[in-house]
This record gives structure tokens, sequence and C-alpha cells, in this order.
């Protein structure tokens, strides 16, 4: 009996050992010089807490090995250039951390000053205002982002949902159609699943967080190198690919099922390849949270990067989807309305792939040359059917579209950094647009088939900027530029001056920023067909000319070190101008209030001598996370007016004046390697705005019609949200899994949309957004 009870307790000790052994993980990336680029050798790295140091060595990489899991403080120090700190950097057992980093030169012949990093730092050093960085742990960690980085970016100040259910964002009361994204430092289509013609965003974004690297999101007065925007930016990367080692990535989850993998390519450990692959399980919610159809999608991204000592570094880069709906209503015609369509049987699919290859190489100690080129393909297509109740519900054909856009874009830039005070880059960027359209459609109020879009063809569109940054003290920097842009579809070009300033004394920075912006309309604005009583066909808006904007913006941003804590202030004005508009004294259409190209449907020919303009503050308090947790909280006050073709101003379609993000998160350290966090979010907005329906008129034609006069006057109710996550980690020996469950409006609120006319009824009635929305992923990291 003595024995079993000395061999129980024997094994008593050995279960304890065994689970509360800690485990470890490396720590490695490389250190350059943010502007040049070069490598910084000798740089101290500290870990906190522990005070775990390491050194990079000749080419500016570093390696730490046997961390324990948790989360540090990384802090970067070397002679003649400012002091870094990186919060809040997650190591866990299933992944290596890899963080590279960038340092600014010092000014040593000006006086040495002790700059704090600010973690949001934009990647781009020639952005000044309105720019923020941000990375694959921001895209988890805010409730219902649902891991989507468009869906993050709408807690930033200034930022806000279209609908609760796409990703598609509004931005300083700008509509979305100005949004610009960008992969691997190229212009790339709007990356989203089931996005519709001319949109920029889309329900499922086809970004994944396993395979996102930092990247920058712009709302305003973009550097001279950003062009083809006039409301927003995401310059977005993906991260290279562990070289020493392989690992894995498994998620499966209510919004899909991911498999990834990375590791090296060669025995040297200077290549290394990153893929991952996601296929839907979406459907399966259908019965649970009201979808009218069954989407699928998938999509796959992938990265390889291949240095070398003499002819530099190569980035072969990816990025394709494919996704598929049907829509196949009720055989019961008492239950349709005319604003679901419901008598419609809808089949659609749309495919995106992107393909690049980048090249950089230093031709100088302090300059280099970076060299993108790619393709990409975009195609849209649906078919649409009626159903006849009197034939037992027969299919009769109704509409057909189709739009297809292959792209070449070519895009290389030159960076030197003349001297500590002095930054020189000049850049060209050339596009080769292949489009073919058509949509024809069966309109019931004329009985007959009607083209309003046809076209194929080929065209150009070039870029080319410089710019120029002057580093004037160690407290003032000075960036300015020039953009300028043709469009070789219609002759149409830009000239766009930039200018910023930034003053740092201490804990305190001023900026200002002003610049010109420009967009083209998409290419199906161009291609937009009207047809006379006589059926003489045209494309009335071939000659529109680009979207133009003005930016100004003044910040203020003061850092309470004592507390963490991140305060920020931004006044803007954008004044807005060559704005298509509808030459019709009853319509007041403004492209500034589109959402995708179908808002172009029954509008006569456009102009380009429509204005607006908006302006407000961004206010945001933010304190990173530490001490197992964060809070971020913003507010937006703003205008947003428009003024149509005889120059009558009104609100437009996003004046929500104000919005207002309350978000939190804390985390809990529990025994043998577990981790618990939850984190929630309020969102409030102003009402979505409507223009006010004419119901006798609309009875009388057929059709929604509009009180004259009212255009965007009526504003719905407010809008209100709330978000929670909560999630659950355990580190193993070599992997990590994570249990995570988000609920998009917990209160199951449905907030209002839009009013409609009912052409059945004969009434107004009302659509509300999305309601309760869950997600539920597990996902298991190892190697």
């Amino acid at each position: 009996m003595k024995q079993i009870i000395t061999i129980t307790y024997i094994l008593y000790l050995l279960l304890q050992a065994a689970y509360a052994q800690s485990f470890t993980q490396s720590v490695k990336g490389q250190v350059t010089d943010a502007e040049s680029r070069r490598t910084l050798a000798g740089v101290s790295i500290v870990l906190m807490p522990g005070n775990i140091r390491a050194i990079t060595d000749s080419l500016g990489f570093y390696h730490i090995a046997n961390i324990g899991t948790g989360r540090y403080t990384v802090q970067y120090t070397i002679a003649g250039y400012e002091p870094q700190s990186l919060p809040d950097v997650v190591v866990n057992s299933g992944k290596e951390a890899e963080l590279n980093i960038g340092m600014r030169e010092d000014f040593k012949n000006l006086g040495a000053v002790t700059v704090t990093a600010r973690g949001r730092k934009p990647l781009n050093e020639f952005a000044a205002v309105s720019a923020r960085s941000f990375s694959m742990e921001d895209t988890k960690r805010y409730p219902a982002s649902f891991s989507d980085p468009a869906r993050m970016i709408m807690n930033f100040p200034g930022v806000s949902a279209g609908f609760d259910g796409s990703n598609e964002i509004l931005v300083r009361g700008n509509s979305p159609q100005g949004v610009l994204w960008k992969l691997e430092g190229i212009e790339i289509p709007t990356p989203n699943h089931f996005s519709t013609l001319g949109s920029t965003g889309g329900p499922i974004s086809m970004f994944s967080s396993n395979v996102i690297g930092k990247s920058d999101f712009y709302t305003g007065a973009f550097p001279a190198n950003i062009g083809n925007a006039t409301s927003a930016v995401f310059d977005m990367n993906f991260r290279n690919g562990n070289k020493d080692k392989r690992e894995y990535t498994v998620q499966l989850g209510t919004l899909g099922a991911e498999l990834g993998a990375e590791g090296p390519l060669n025995k040297a450990r200077t290549a290394s390849y990153l893929v991952n692959y996601r296929y839907s399980t979406l459907a399966i919610l259908k019965p649970f949270i009201g979808l009218d159809q069954a989407p699928t999608y998938q999509d796959l991204s992938f990265k390889f990067n291949w240095n070398t000592k003499k002819a530099g570094e190569f980035t072969l880069f990816g990025l394709g989807g494919y996704d598929s709906y049907t829509s196949d209503p009720e055989k019961d015609s008492t239950q349709w309305n005319s604003y679901d369509k419901d008598n419609f049987y809808v089949k659609g699919n749309s495919k995106t792939g992107v393909i690049g290859l980048s090249h950089q190489i230093f031709v100088h100690r302090n300059a280099y040359i970076k060299t993108v080129v790619s393709a990409s393909y975009y195609h849209y297509g649906q078919d649409r059917d009626t159903l006849n109740p009197a034939a037992d519900y027969a299919h009769v054909h109704n509409a057909t579209e189709f739009f297809t856009d292959k792209a070449f874009r070519f895009s290389t830039f030159y960076n030197y950094k003349i001297s500590q005070q002095h930054t020189f880059r000049a850049g060209f960027i050339s596009q080769e647009l292949q489009y073919n359209a058509g949509n024809r459609y069966y309109d019931i109020h004329e009985q007959q088939w009607k083209q309003v879009l046809e076209g194929k063809g080929t065209t150009n569109f070039y870029q080319a900027y410089m710019q120029w940054k002057y580093r004037l003290t160690s407290q003032l920097t000075v960036n300015t530029g020039i953009h300028s842009s043709y469009l070789a579809l219609n002759k149409k070009h830009s000239v766009e001056p930039r200018l910023s300033a930034t003053y740092n004394f201490g804990a305190d920075v001023v900026s200002l920023a002003a610049g010109m912006h420009s967009r083209p309309q998409h290419i199906s604005t161009y291609l937009f067909e009207n047809t006379t009583d006589e059926g003489v066909h045209s494309q009335p808006n071939k000659n529109l000319d680009m979207s133009r904007a003005l930016h100004l913006v003044a910040g203020y941003e003061h850092t309470f070190r004592s507390l963490n804590l991140v305060t920020k202030a931004e006044v803007y004005y954008q004044h807005l101008y060559h704005l298509p508009v509808e030459e019709n004294s009853n319509s007041a259409f403004s492209a500034v209030n589109m959402l995708d190209m179908y808002d172009l449907v029954d509008k006569n020919a456009l102009v380009s001598t429509g204005k607006g303009k908006n302006y407000g503050i961004d206010l945001s308090v933010e304190k990173p996370f530490s001490n197992n947790y964060y809070i971020n909280s913003t507010v937006s006050i703003y205008k947003s007016k428009y003024t149509d073709f005889y120059g009558k101003e009104y609100d437009t379609r996003f004046a929500r004046n104000y919005s207002v993000n309350i978000i939190w998160g804390k985390e809990w350290q529990l025994r043998n390697n577990k981790h618990v966090g939850m984190s929630g979010k309020v969102l409030a907005s102003g009402g979505i705005k409507n223009s006010v329906i004419d119901i006798p008129a609309s009875i009388q034609t057929g059709k929604e019609e509009y009180v004259p006069g009212s255009y965007y006057s009526q504003r719905g109710p407010a809008y209100f949200r709330l978000d929670w996550s909560a999630y659950y980690r355990k580190d193993k020996k070599n992997s990590t899994h994570t249990l995570t469950l988000e609920i998009q409006n917990l209160t199951n609120r449905e907030n209002f949309y839009r009013y409609y006319f009912d052409t059945r009824s004969g009434q107004q009635k009302t659509i509300h957004q999305l309601g309760l929305f869950p997600n539920l992923s597990y996902k298991i990291q190892f190697h």
C-alpha cells in the first residue's frame, strides 16, 4: 500500500511538472533605415519584461531563441537613430514572431532628442497626416472584424460602415467609390467576394488575417506617391514566410475553412514561401440568420520571396478568388415585394485574380529602385429570370449582364536618401486596361428590352510623381511633391501638388497638409448607354472628367507617457469638384452619392460640373494593449454636402453628421499557458439619409419617384450597434490553439437602411439592416 501511495505521489508530481512547463518560441526580424532601406548592424534589442537582449548582425538580422510565451514590448536603439518601440508583441508556441522595422536617423549635428516611438506610425515615411499602419494582430483584435481589414478599419477615426452586411467603408462623408486598393505597392481590383459592379466592398474580404503583413491606411491628404484615389487608400502587404522553419495553420469557422503553410525554399534560408487557401461554409448559416441566398466562395493567397547578394530582392505574390450565388424565389406571389425582387431567379458569379512580381535593388548605399509588374483579371456576370405565376411560375428571361476587366500594370520608383535631412523619390506607373461589358434588361413599364451597358476595347492610364522630404530640424519635417495622371480613353489629365509639414516637440505633434487628388470614373460609367425613342444608341458619358478633390488637414497629437495614452484630433476640409451630375432639373443626381454602377440606371447624360464639400473633426483616444487591456475611442463630427447640375445644394447620401466608436478589450493569463480574452464595441451614428418618396407620382408612373427639392433630406432613425467577442488560447509544445466567438449586433437591433416604394402594394416600406450575426472559429498554428 505504501508503495502504491509513493508511486501515485511521484506520478502526481510528474503531471504537475508537465502541466506547469513553460513553452518557448523565437523572436526574430530585420532592422533597416526607414528612408533608405539600408540594413542596420549593431542595433540593440531589448524585450520587456525580462530584459532579454540581442544585437543585429552585419545584415541587420536578429534572432532571440527560447522566449517564454506571452506579450512583450520590444525596444530598438542604436547611436545616431531615434529609438523605436513595438508594444503588444504576442509570442506563442505555435509560430515564430517576426518583427521587421525601419528606424529614422537622428540629428547628431543639431542635438539629439528623445522620441517616443508610436506604433501606429505609417510605413510610408512621406505620410504626415490621416495615415496609420495596422498589422495582422489588429485585424483579429477588434470585435466583429471577422479578421477582415476593411471591417477592422471601421474602428478608425472618420470611418464608418456603409451597410452591416458589407465591408464597404464611408470615409469622412465620401462615397466608397473613392477608395483605392493596393497590394505590394501596386493597384489591384476590389478584393472582396460578392461585390457588385463598380463597388469597392463586399460581404467578405479575400484577404486572410493569416497572410497580412504590416500595412497602411489613409483617410485623406495623401502623399505624392499615392494617386487614383479621392477618399481613402488601403496599401496592403503580405508578410514574408518563415525562412528558418516550416509552419502551418488550420482554421475552421462558420465563415470559412482555411489551410496555410510557410517555410524556407532553400538550405541557405535566403528564400521563403507563404500560401493560404480558404473555402466558405457560409451556406450553413442560411436557416439561422435569414440569408436570402446560399453563397459559395474560395480564395488563394501566396507570396514567394528571394534575397540575393547581387541581383537584389525578388517577390512573387498573388491573390485570387471565386464566388457564386443563386437566389430562387418562393413560388407564392403574395409574398413578393418590389424592392427585394422576390419574383426574380438570379444566378451570378465573379472571379478575381492578381499575380505580380516585384524587385528591389540597391544602386547606391542609400539609394534603391523598386519595380513591380502585375496582371489582374476581374469578371462579373449575372442572369436574371422572372417567374410567371399565371404559367405555374415558369421562368421568363429578364436580364443579362457581364463585365470583364483585364489589366497589366507596371510601377517603378527611385528612392534616394541624399542625407539625414533630404530624401527624394520619383516614380512612374503605367496601366493597360482591357474591358468587355454588356447589360440589357426588359423594362416592364415600357414593355421593351433596353441596352444600358455596352463596350469592348483597350485604354491606358498613366501616373507619374516626385516627392521630397526635408527635415529642417530634429523637430520640423516638410514633405512636398506632385502627382500627375493621364487617361487615354478621353485624354483627360490632372496635375496635383501636395504639401505637408510635421512639428514634433516631445510628447506633442502638430501636422498640416494640403493636396489635390483625382480619380477617373469606373470604366463602366463611360460605357453606359442612352437610347432615343428612334432606337439610336449613344454613350454620352465618354468624355467625363476625373472626379477631383482638394484636401486640407490640420492635426494635433499628444501622448500621456505615464498613462500610455495617445490622444489625437484632426480638422479637415475637402472641396470636391468635376463630379458627374445628371443634366436634368428633376433628378439632382450626382456621382458623389453612388455605391455602384446600378445607380446610373435610367439616368440621362452626365456632365462633370458637380461640386461637393466635406468638413469636420475626428477625435480619438487610444491606449495600446498593455497591462493586459486596451481602449480605443473615436468621435467624428462632420458635414457632407453636394450641388447638382443647377447649383442647388443638398446633403449627400452619406451625411450622417456624427459617428462614435467605443472599443475595449481585456486579457487574463491563466495557469498552464492558457489565456482568455474578451472585447466589446459600441457604435453609434446619425441615421442614413433618404430622399422623400412622392407616393402619388410613384403610383402613377409605377416606379419610385421623389418629391422635387427633397433629395436626401429625410433622415432615418439613429444607428446603434453592440459587438462582442471572446477567445480562449492555449499554448502546447510546438502548437497554439485558439477558439474565438465573435458576435456582430449582440442586441439583434435591426438598424434602418432605407425607405422604398413597393409597386405591388403602392405603399412606402422600410428595409432594415442585418440583425445578430455570430462567427465561431477554431485555429491551430503548429510547426
